[in-house]
């Protein structure tokens, strides 16, 4: 099976090759003076990044790719057949994951995986889960960083359509299992967010460059959900270059260097963070956030079961989706695919919730992480006291 993967591999990487140069003038840095076994991590910019990262890299590697791409019926066929990626459930604990990566690296198999597990919402590389400095550790085999600079601003996860522009890819370090071995869980972290670290919107205002596409506007507001200057939810609209808000008629244009003109922030990474401080207010006032429709379904071994269809609503308590509920301390986490699909998990099932077009999906990611850090303080909080009692007694 490994030398049916190598051969398609080695057939197709050229042909990737000359695709990315001839789409996006993509330009990128052979790696080498590689470990004899390796993980590859990468930050993650766009849906394109296994074959940024592939061009770099003559050896095969077994890509960990989200679950949905299991229920595309004849491209998972293909794609299974010739390179057997990992699936990673999102919004779960991905241990089967994690447990398939080192079988692979422990037969002597290279793996790549996007470190953040999500695509950027905002041009800054996201969180990356403290755990993944455990499983490099586990591995016992090299690591390899790589770094793509441009992604975020020729296909933003928000938009529709592709721009071209800048668009580089390299490692950026190399470290051998022994290095590896001497580290602790906590510098090996530690070196992965330095490697991994870009920031689209440092790096364009420190170097400008032009990305020009077709209605580069388009389904902005799938990210910026309120409007900057009635605060209403949901009222922006984009059409071409220029987003409008459909209660006070404000608005606000986005230009090919990725900035914005006519709004209260120079870029979409402000506005968004503008946007989280709101939620956490709407949070701690026990406010919720809705959809006038939903579709929620569970999902096992790749096949979908409806669980409820109807108006969705996420609050502090509940997420309710038609007739069924959910509480939200039965979430164990949450995550995106795309721009709209919801995924989470309760300790019973495997949930993908797709609210209606016409509202963001992201403001109730927001809302979860909201409500998720003030339980997590509360806690915290609750067991400081608890400790200074227990002191005094």
């Amino acid at each position: 099976m490994y030398k049916r993967h190598l051969v398609y591999y080695r057939l197709l990487h050229p042909l990737v090759v000359l695709f990315l140069w001839l789409r996006f003038g993509y330009r990128f840095k052979r790696a080498k003076n590689l470990p004899e076994t390796y993980i590859v991590l990468s930050n993650h910019t766009t849906d394109y990044d296994p074959i940024l990262v592939a061009a770099s890299f003559s050896q095969y590697m077994y890509f960990v790719a989200s679950e949905h791409i299991a229920r595309w019926p004849l491209a998972y066929k293909f794609l299974k057949h010739c390179f057997a990626p990992i699936i990673r459930y999102k919004g779960t604990t991905a241990t089967a994951t994690v447990m398939e990566m080192l079988r692979a690296v422990k037969a002597g198999r290279n793996v790549c995986m996007f470190a953040e597990g999500n695509r950027s919402w905002d041009g800054d590389t996201a969180e990356i889960a403290p755990a993944t400095g455990k499983v490099i550790k586990s591995a016992r085999c090299g690591l390899v960083t790589y770094r793509i600079e441009g992604g975020y601003f020729v296909s933003p996860r928000w938009g529709k359509g592709l721009r071209r522009g800048r668009l580089y890819g390299a490692p950026v370090n190399v470290y051998t299992k022994e290095q590896i071995a001497a580290m602790s869980v906590d510098e090996i972290n530690e070196v992965i967010k330095r490697d991994l670290h870009e920031d689209a919107y440092a790096r364009q205002l420190e170097s400008p460059a032009k990305y020009k596409g077709k209605n580069p506007a388009e389904q902005l507001e799938s990210l910026l959900f309120i409007c900057p200057g009635c605060c209403g939810i949901d009222t922006m609209h984009s059409r071409g270059d220029t987003v409008t808000c459909s209660h006070c008629s404000a608005s606000f244009r986005y230009n090919e260097y990725g900035m914005l003109e006519g709004a209260p922030f120079k870029t979409v990474k402000e506005f968004a963070a503008w946007q989280k401080e709101l939620v956490k207010e709407a949070v701690k006032s026990g406010g919720s956030y809705s959809a006038p429709m939903g579709r929620l379904v569970t999902v096992s071994q790749s096949v979908e079961s409806l669980v409820a269809e109807g108006p969705v609503t996420l609050s502090g308590e509940k997420l309710t989706c038609g007739d069924h509920h959910i509480s939200t301390e039965e979430i164990l986490d949450l995550e995106m695919h795309g721009r709209r699909a919801l995924v989470f998990s309760t300790k019973d099932a495997y949930y993908e919730l797709k609210p209606s077009e016409e509202v963001s999906s992201v403001k109730f990611k927001m809302f979860y992480e909201a409500y998720k850090a003030q339980n997590a303080k509360v806690g915290a909080a609750d067991a400081g006291r608890k400790k200074a009692a227990r002191a005094v007694e």
